[in-house]
């Protein structure tokens, strides 16, 4: 009896889905369902030199800030930023810099499965070190930190810094004594921000 009954609820699922498949002719309106499947092919910034540090606000070198944006990026089917919105705001005045930066910056488009070009998202970041690190470590405010010669793995000048908010203290014999920001993008803030155009 049990295999009976197993037997008949095997073929009203199988006839269930049976029919389930087979086209239907319907009136009324059309439902056009767009696929949203990541690219095929990721967008790559073009002329972009992670090397280089951003211009600093009079704000922040006054304050030996370390601080970073984190951004969102809408990257249109031709390479440029159209607009994008804070994920973090790196305060010290540095928003309209963040903006001028992004105003400057182009993609090789992402690249669908028929590799075509196409709109895209992104999540970047700009990084400002501390401008007396830097000024005292490179001699300049327009290099970031560099990797060091034969570190393994492969570290930044600035891999002892304390991450800010971490607990751990400064290095007493450290010539420069300043916590960084380690902070990670906020992807919840996506929904809360606005837009910014460029």
């Amino acid at each position: 009896m049990r295999r009976q009954a197993l037997a008949v609820i095997g073929l009203i699922c199988t006839a269930g889905l049976a029919s389930a498949e087979e086209p239907r002719t319907a009136r009324g309106e059309v439902i056009i369902i767009e696929d949203h499947l990541p690219p095929k092919v990721l967008p790559k910034p073009k002329a972009y030199d992670p090397g280089k540090a951003p211009p600093y606000s009079e704000k922040a070198i006054l304050a030996d800030a370390w601080t970073k944006a984190h951004l969102l990026l809408d990257v249109s089917a031709t390479g440029k930023v159209t607009r994008f919105k804070f994920l973090k705001r790196p305060g010290y005045d540095l928003e309209a810099i963040t903006a001028k930066q992004l105003a400057g910056l182009t993609f090789e488009p992402a690249l669908d499965t028929k590799n075509r070009p196409r709109r895209s998202f992104v999540v970047w970041t700009i990084e400002w070190p501390s401008a007396a690190f830097l000024q005292k470590f490179l001699g300049t405010l327009t290099k970031m930190p560099p990797i060091k010669d034969g570190s393994y793995p492969p570290r930044r000048l600035d891999a002892y810094i304390p991450c800010e908010g971490s607990g751990k203290p400064w290095h007493m014999d450290s010539l420069h004594k300043i916590y960084k920001d380690c902070s990670k993008p906020d992807l919840s803030r996506r929904d809360r921000e606005p837009w910014i155009r460029l």
